[in-house]
């Protein structure tokens, strides 16, 4: 029988990682369209509900992100010392957050602000929408003064999905730390990862403060890097994938339904990951961050630009200015800063980080 581990090691860097990752960030664009668009549509469905899943699809997608982020930054948490693993954590995430976080408290902001110039650039929330999300435990900040775009629920967000942003460098830091316990205790990664996800699995379950939305998202970071730490026992097989289907299917409608979709999610979007790999064009690089940070706020704008659009034309219009903002973040923002690795570590340059 094939086993994760030995399917991981011969396939190495040939995966399916970036098409996932791609596929999740416009499954959030194509959700948030429900929310976003001027005109709400009562008879709309979100596509994730309408194919029977327990949660709409731009969570989904975010869970998925969170998932795979487990189980990669946990391989880079063993292969690589803290130096190393902090450098490239910041890299990837830092630069191409700050720039979007200027982008739109001193560009997008003066443009749709009522409030004029003067007044709106004298407010501190203007500063505080800017160095908020960098500051790992704080919370995003959504609102600009006087910025709104369309009288829906969430028309005055700027960018309401920044707020996953510092709760996944959170668990970065609870990471490592599992990680530098396992190392200096020489004591089994899997044994700490497994103990931080049934804790993480209790308090979610059982603790009325840890049942919102996002604590989930701990759950589903830590069953990521437990899924990674335990690759060598773990079967890779289409049956067992079968078999995660049927249990959820048994478990529709039911009190598990939600457990049986996640265990599904995360086995099926791992399976994938390792069929396989689908060849994408060659210039198609890892836009999926950059679409995440920009596809809120162009649906903003947007949807303020077509006050007769519903979801599906929002939709329509989204998903590739999205992706074009995605190819110019990666071009200019991320991928000189990723570049900047070498410099700052060469030794670790010989080494693909996650």
């Amino acid at each position: 029988m094939l086993i994760f581990g030995d399917v991981m090691e011969g396939r190495g860097r040939d995966n399916n990682f970036l098409i996932i990752r791609l596929l999740a960030a416009i499954a959030v664009v194509v959700g948030h369209s429900f929310a976003l668009s001027y005109l709400e549509c009562l008879s709309c469905t979100d596509p994730g509900l309408q194919l029977g899943m327990p949660v709409p699809v731009h969570s989904l997608g975010v869970e998925v992100f969170f998932m795979v982020s487990g189980f990669l930054i946990a391989a880079s948490g063993e292969k690589n010392s803290a130096k190393d693993f902090y450098l490239a954590r910041a890299l990837r995430i830092l630069p191409g957050l700050l720039v979007c976080l200027l982008l739109m408290a001193f560009v997008l902001g003066p443009i749709v602000t009522s409030l004029p110039l003067s007044e709106y650039f004298s407010q501190r929330q203007v500063y505080r929408y800017v160095y908020s999300p960098l500051l790992v435990f704080k919370d995003a900040q959504f609102l600009l003064p006087g910025v709104g775009f369309t009288p829906r629920f969430y028309g005055a967000s700027v960018n309401g999905s920044l707020w996953t942003i510092p709760l996944e460098m959170r668990m970065y830091v609870v990471l490592w730390v599992l990680v530098l316990v396992a190392k200096v205790c020489r004591w089994p990664l899997a044994g700490l990862t497994l103990a931080a996800l049934a804790i993480a699995l209790g308090l979610y379950t059982l603790h009325p403060a840890f049942a919102e939305y996002p604590f989930k998202l701990v759950v589903c970071f830590l069953a990521g890097a437990t899924f990674y730490a335990w690759r060598a026992v773990i079967p890779y097989s289409r049956w067992l994938l079968f078999a995660c289907v049927a249990l959820f299917l048994v478990a529709k409608g039911g009190r598990f339904e939600v457990f049986a979709f996640a265990l599904l999610t995360l086995y099926g979007t791992l399976y994938v990951a390792y069929c396989p790999p689908l060849k994408l064009p060659a210039f198609v690089q890892d836009y999926s961050y950059g679409i995440y940070l920009y596809a809120f706020p162009i649906q903003q704008v947007l949807a303020m630009a077509m006050p007769s659009a519903g979801p599906y034309w929002l939709m329509l219009a989204a998903v590739p200015a999205s992706c074009f903002a995605g190819y110019v973040s990666w071009e200019l923002v991320e991928k000189p800063a990723l570049a900047m690795k070498k410099r700052f570590s060469p030794a670790s340059s010989r080494r693909q980080l996650a």
